[in-house]
């Protein structure tokens, strides 16, 4: 009687499925952040508008579905922020994206930095950071 050889793929197939499984949560979602900022002279305010976009691959091109407009208007000199999505008390909270846009500039006629800072968060984890900032001279 001859001895049978065990199924090598029988045995690597459930260490590549956990490999794979272990691996998939590593490959984070992209994001496309494009930050408009204004300066709105004639009411002493600025204006700041930001686009966000999860990429995403269909059909073999990589497509943005978008998941935020935040807009916000404030005074110079007066910092601000704006929070959209769900929120902690959500059944969605977990599972959809949520986008945090802190935004400054100097005050009128002074220098300084203008400064916007969005996070997109999913559940409590930071999944994606953006900053934009610039200098201001002085008038």
């Amino acid at each position: 009687m001859q001895a049978t050889k065990p199924n090598r793929m029988k045995n690597v197939l459930p260490i590549l499925l956990l490999f794979l499984a272990l691996i998939a949560p590593a490959f984070a979602a992209s994001y496309s952040t494009e930050i408009t900022m204004t300066p709105q002279k004639e009411n002493g305010s600025y204006e700041v508008l930001v686009q966000v976009a999860e990429l995403v691959e269909q059909n073999g091109k990589i497509m943005e579905k978008p998941i935020g407009q935040p807009k916000l208007h404030s005074p110079y000199g007066s910092p601000s922020s704006m929070h959209i999505g769900p929120e902690s008390t959500s059944p969605n909270y977990q599972s959809e994206p949520n986008i945090t846009v802190d935004v400054s500039w100097p005050k009128s006629g002074e220098p300084g930095v203008a400064l916007c800072a969005v996070t997109i968060k999913q559940g409590d984890k930071i999944i994606s950071k953006s900053k934009l900032q610039f200098k201001l001279g002085a008038k």
